[in-house]
């Protein structure tokens, strides 16, 4: 869970906040829990853990356009290459 929530933050350069289900221990999945922030260089900034809890972080919204100015991801897309597709299911 938490290096998913972390690679998403890596891969798109942005700060990433979850919040996952209520925990049940007599339901048939139980969620980790763990809600937490991570930064976009993936650092858990805080985090809990599996009881009921509110994460409190703070995000600086300079250091996303800092991060995207040293690696320029976005302006290497080819969209040339693929088209999205809004498809009814």
């Amino acid at each position: 869970w938490e290096l998913l929530q972390r690679a998403r933050a890596v891969d798109n350069q942005i700060y990433v906040a979850t919040c996952p289900p209520a925990r049940d221990a007599g339901a048939g999945y139980t969620a980790w829990g763990h809600s937490t922030l991570v930064s976009p260089y993936g650092e858990l900034i805080a985090t809990t853990e599996h009881e009921e809890a509110i994460v409190v972080g703070e995000i600086d919204y300079s250091l996303i356009d800092q991060i995207r100015m040293g690696l320029p991801l976005q302006k290497q897309r080819r969209g040339d290459l693929y088209q999205l597709v809004d498809v009814e299911r």
